[in-house]
């Protein structure tokens, strides 16, 4: 495929370069308008649990598709008084006047209509309203920004809060972390591939294809928009793998160009040899990345799916634009690629050759091979220390930096006001045999609402059996039964009732990202139903909470057991061999521990969080966790492939073990140094944002990068190869036959086999 592919190109390279800028061009103004597209939902509820059961009742049958937001009132100056204050209600009553006839306004509860003192802070100078959004097509965004324009007060501070507030913060602050991570990156990263290539000409190209994956990405994730729903962060993990892959590519091919132009000098020859090889393995390389993150649409939640998808749309859009486009540049610049070169870096490169620092490095190593492997699996396992007492929690809106408006609200409710949090468990019930006001289904009820109230953690449950202490199950019957001469009978129906189904909503005193409270949701679910009650089903966020981790808990070794076995087989069809893909899962593995342990002695424990400028929550988000396993495992494959690939083709060619894996380094080692250098830049640059996922995200895969350069790739792996000697590349001879088949290596095809053989009678010992 390659050989075809590199000739095509270097026959055509303008036409191939004239439609790469056609296609950005149409990308960029196709794609200018991708963060409106993209969901504010992030996805994380788990289809057909009890939670997500429960959320569908209330839209479907109940028409109830509405968000709370918090209105929270806080006094410009002390003339205004306390909260009982006449002037005091004035104002807060004239900023829900004006909302009053909003048609995206369902209903508004406050202090001063219901003299629940719930709503005024401990110290009575801060009250605040509850207000029902319709989220309408737009997820309630519209509906949000006009309701922000419509709440001023010349005497009172109006500060908007809750769910929806925190979601449309966390896209504004990361559409403003995306644009400075980029422009950052670009800027450091053209002064560092100018001392990587010592040439202007050779930096550039990397930057090239850097930006073009990302415009095409992009415009590919709209695409998608019009099929699925697509989470707002996606947009960062399009950008910052995009960008990180595309450099670290680009960079291999053009390196390998340059070492074959200058060994052959005619270009056609060289940039045939670097597509055979460097081109081969950027593919490889690509396809296990991509594979390691599609891996993420076995999880249920959407979020999961839409991070699997977008990061593999990005790898495919760094893969291809680097050997579809980058060669055709290259062929286009020849030798012109070395031009505008810095005399000082320019003589720096030209003196690697293949008896080099790295070289004599690697040979300490593998002289010393027991002491390093074992050192250096003790310093990984020390590193990974913290991971067990790593606690699982949920994200919340600390996410967020100390000057956003909504983080603002959430502080300052649960600093000053008693039982701030008005999010009870939300239970529907079907009853049986009829609507939920006929007899047998409000006895069901009663037996319900009873049993609930005996739970420990329970403040209240209100329902249709509910509204009055003082009445029984009989009264409740003749209530209903006659809901036309009864007012108040009829207002609770339409509350709570829908034919078959009805609405409880228990309030409880656990904090409700607490284990007390989920623990209340296992006990309700637990809970025989009555007679007459067919279906119940839990929701609310403790319910939400438990759903999701336990769906985490159940898919989550599945969906690492097949990253496992797919990186497994990939790296078994690039290599021929069935120890070293097994020695790179394992090392890989030990390394993510250590990364998970700094992540951990950071993000949970707090250490660093004035430095990196966040507030630690005291656990670790799941989510975060998942994400940088899919995606630094599949980062970790391109240092083994680089490597192990330069070091087979030595093999191949000479059958010496030792100075194989010497040469290899050395002609592979200042290359992943660079890259790894490159693509801590990106990612480094978006751990600088202010959204404290991105934050995670962006230090976890450069924790692991730094780890797997230095530590693994410079280190273990040298050692491990030393030790296994003739093992190395040794496999099955029907696995062998199949490698033969459908090799991915970047070795010619026609000595293959020979080389193959050959190599574990050759070896050093």
């Amino acid at each position: 495929m390659f050989p075809s592919l590199t000739e095509l190109i270097g026959r055509r390279p303008w036409l191939v370069v004239l439609m790469g800028c056609l296609l950005v061009a149409l990308g960029a103004l196709y794609s200018h308008d991708v963060m409106q597209r993209l969901t504010l939902a992030p996805g994380w509820e788990v289809p057909g649990s009890g939670s997500d059961t429960a959320v569908r009742v209330l839209r479907d049958q109940f028409g109830r598709d509405e968000t709370p937001v918090i209105l929270l009132f806080r006094p410009r100056t002390t003339a205004l008084g306390a909260a009982d204050s006449a002037d005091y209600r004035d104002a807060v009553e004239a900023v829900l006047g004006a909302i009053a006839h909003n048609p995206d306004v369902g209903s508004v509860v406050s202090y001063h209509t219901t003299g629940d003192v719930r709503f005024r802070s401990r110290d009575g100078q801060l009250v605040y309203a509850m207000v029902q959004l319709a989220r309408g097509a737009d997820e309630g965004i519209g509906a949000f920004e006009r309701l922000r324009a419509q709440t001023h007060s010349d005497t009172l501070e109006v500060l908007l809060g809750g769910e929806l507030a925190t979601y449309v913060d966390i896209r504004h602050q990361l559409e403003r972390d995306i644009w400075r991570a980029e422009v950052v990156s670009f800027v450091v990263l053209a002064v560092l591939l100018v001392w990587v290539f010592g040439s202007l000409v050779a930096a550039m190209l990397p930057l090239v294809v850097g930006g073009v994956s990302i415009l095409l990405s992009v415009a590919l994730l709209k695409t998608f928009t019009h099929v699925i729903d697509i989470s707002v962060y996606a947009a960062n993990v399009v950008s910052m793998l995009g960008l990180a892959l595309a450099i670290d590519y680009a960079l291999f091919i053009v390196s390998r160009f340059r070492e074959e132009l200058d060994r052959d000098g005619e270009v056609r020859r060289a940039l045939a040899v670097t597509m055979r090889t460097a081109g081969r393995t950027v593919a490889f390389s690509g396809l296990t990345v991509a594979a390691s993150l599609f891996c993420l649409l076995m999880l249920p939640q959407r979020f999961f799916q839409n991070m699997g998808l977008a990061g593999g749309i990005s790898v495919a859009g760094a893969m291809l634009t680097s050997i579809i486009l980058l060669p055709a540049l290259l062929a286009l610049l020849g030798r012109r690629v070395n031009s505008l070169a810095l005399p000082v870096l320019a003589r720096r490169a030209a003196r690697q050759g293949d008896d080099g620092r790295w070289f004599r490095f690697s040979q300490f190593v593998m002289r010393r091979a027991w002491a390093v492997l074992i050192g250096t699996l003790a310093l990984l396992l020390l590193l990974g220390v913290p991971v067990l007492h790593m606690d699982i929690g949920p994200a919340d809106s600390r996410s967020l930096p100390v000057t956003a408006e909504s983080r603002q609200v959430q502080e300052m409710l649960e600093r000053r006001f008693q039982h701030a949090d008005m999010s009870p468990l939300v239970l529907t019930v079907r009853t049986a045999g009829g609507d939920a006001h006929a007899e047998s289904g409000l006895a069901g009820l009663h037996q319900l609402t009873q049993r609930l109230q005996t739970l420990s953690g329970v403040i209240a449950v209100k329902g249709l059996v509910s509204v009055d202490d003082n009445l029984k199950l009989e009264d409740y019957q003749l209530l209903y039964r006659y809901p036309d001469q009864f007012p108040m009978a009829a207002e609770t129906l339409a509350a709570y009732a829908r034919g078959p189904y009805s609405v409880l909503y228990v309030e409880y005193a656990q904090p409700p990202n607490s284990e007390d409270a989920r623990d209340l949701v296992r006990e309700i679910r637990a809970l025989a139903l009555p007679d007459g009650i067919a279906a119940l089903h839990v929701g609310g966020f403790p319910a939400f909470h438990l759903d999701y981790l336990e769906s985490l808990g159940k898919w989550v070794p599945w969906t690492i057991a097949v990253i496992v076995c797919v990186i497994f087989v990939l790296l078994f069809f690039m290599l021929g061999s069935v120890l070293i893909p097994l020695k790179a899962v394992l090392t890989n593995l030990l390394s993510l521990s250590a990364t998970f342990g700094a992540l951990v002695w950071v993000f949970q424990d707090g250490n660093l969080a004035e430095w990196l400028d966040f507030t630690p929550q005291g656990s670790m988000d799941g989510t975060i966790l998942v994400l940088i396993f899919a995606a630094a495992f599949g980062l970790s494959i391109d240092y083994e492939v680089f490597l192990l690939s330069r070091v087979k083709e030595m093999c191949q060619h000479t059958g010496d073990n030792m100075r194989s894996v010497a040469t290899g380094i050395q002609r592979s080692g200042p290359i992943i140094t660079s890259a790894a250098l490159l693509i801590g830049v990106v990612l480094g640059a978006f751990a600088m944002g202010e959204v404290v996922f991105m934050k995670a995200m962006g230090l976890g895969l450069l924790l692991s990068v730094i780890v797997d350069a230095t530590l693994v790739r410079m280190l273990l792996v040298p050692a491990s190869l030393r030790l296994l000697g003739h093992l190395n590349w040794w496999a099955p001879r029907p696995l062998l036959m199949l490698y033969r088949r459908f090799n991915m290596s970047e070795a010619e095809r026609a000595p293959e086999a020979t080389a193959h053989e050959s190599a574990g009678k050759r070896i050093e010992r």
